[in-house]
């Protein structure tokens, strides 16, 4: 059971805590949805094919935009066994001693004054990054719905993506995220700088019952690629809601939520205290209290799916 799974039953224990204890969302989404509205005449044309991977690429350059640490670096490493080290250079990203390229891409680090080079403005460095991390997606998504299949570990990726036939972008997803990537860096790239380090990808709570995209700082950042995000507001509140008051499994208290919606270059931010405010049953119920009760509905999930399996 996790958080996803539960949110997609309207008859699980955390769609009930929810309705019970933050059922003012509507209080939330209404701004929220006007803004996405108000975004909805600059919002990039999505590409009418692999629209899952170019969501998933687009998570990927955002995280590696904003690390100082390689992120994601067993998918980066099985793309790079047979193309090289180029597109992590592209990114910014170098060896961290003398052991040079043979060293574990898990340890490469942002050059100091890289980052604030040419790269915004060099569409061929760009289209690289973008190929990289549309095939860091592919492998993501093709390589762990195989069956019989171990993908725990960069050794089994790279050997998946040996035998791969190393499918190319299609050139227009790489145009919808050379698109996104100049709408990241207009709208949104210093306001997520700006909630400060260190940069976790992926980050679990409550024994990964609730995964996240981004906790930058102590704030927790959900990346959505949609083409109509107004229709999942609610559910989306949910998530990053539920992430929120999960506890973390790094032991760092999320204090702000936010989601960028990467179509429309919008991002919506608040601090966890004041959106639970608005949209508590009690408004004199403290986040601490709420966490409390949200762990006891885990658990109680949790214990429902083994009663159920046995």
């Amino acid at each position: 059971m996790s958080l996803t799974v539960a949110l997609e039953d309207p008859n699980s224990l955390v769609n009930a805590f929810f309705d019970e204890h933050l059922p003012h969302q509507v209080a939330l989404i209404r701004p929220w949805e006007r803004t996405l509205r108000q975004c909805a005449s600059r919002r990039v044309a999505p590409a009418s094919r692999s629209p899952h991977l170019v969501g998933a690429a687009i998570e990927f350059r955002l995280g590696l935009d904003l690390a100082q640490a390689l992120p994601y670096a067993d998918l980066a490493a099985a793309v790079c066994s047979t193309t090289g080290h180029d597109a992590i250079k592209a990114l910014g990203y170098e060896p961290t001693s003398h052991v040079g390229l043979g060293e574990e891409l898990s340890t490469w680090r942002k050059a100091g004054s890289l980052p604030a080079n040419d790269l915004g403005d060099d569409r061929d460095l760009q289209t690289v990054a973008a190929k990289l991390c549309w095939q860091m997606a592919y492998i993501e998504t093709v390589a762990f719905k195989l069956s019989k299949t171990s993908m725990n570990s960069t050794d089994a990726l790279a050997a998946f993506w040996a035998l791969c036939p190393h499918p190319e972008p299609p050139d227009e997803s790489i145009s919808v995220l050379l698109n996104l990537w100049r709408r990241y860096t207009t709208c949104a790239q210093s306001t997520l700088a700006g909630f400060g380090e260190p940069l976790r990808i992926r980050p679990s709570f409550a024994s990964r019952f609730a995964v996240g995209d981004l906790l930058i700082g102590r704030t927790l950042i959900e990346v959505k690629c949609e083409q109509r995000p107004e229709e999942s507001l609610p559910r989306t509140l949910r998530q990053v809601l539920g992430c929120a008051l999960a506890e973390s499994d790094d032991d760092i208290a999320v204090d702000h939520i936010g989601v960028y919606h990467a179509y429309e270059g919008s991002l919506v931010h608040w601090t966890l205290a004041q959106a639970l405010q608005i949209v508590a049953a009690d408004d004199h119920t403290s986040v601490a209290e709420l966490r409390a009760r949200f762990a006891d509905t885990i658990a109680a999930e949790r214990n429902a799916i083994e009663e159920r399996s046995h």
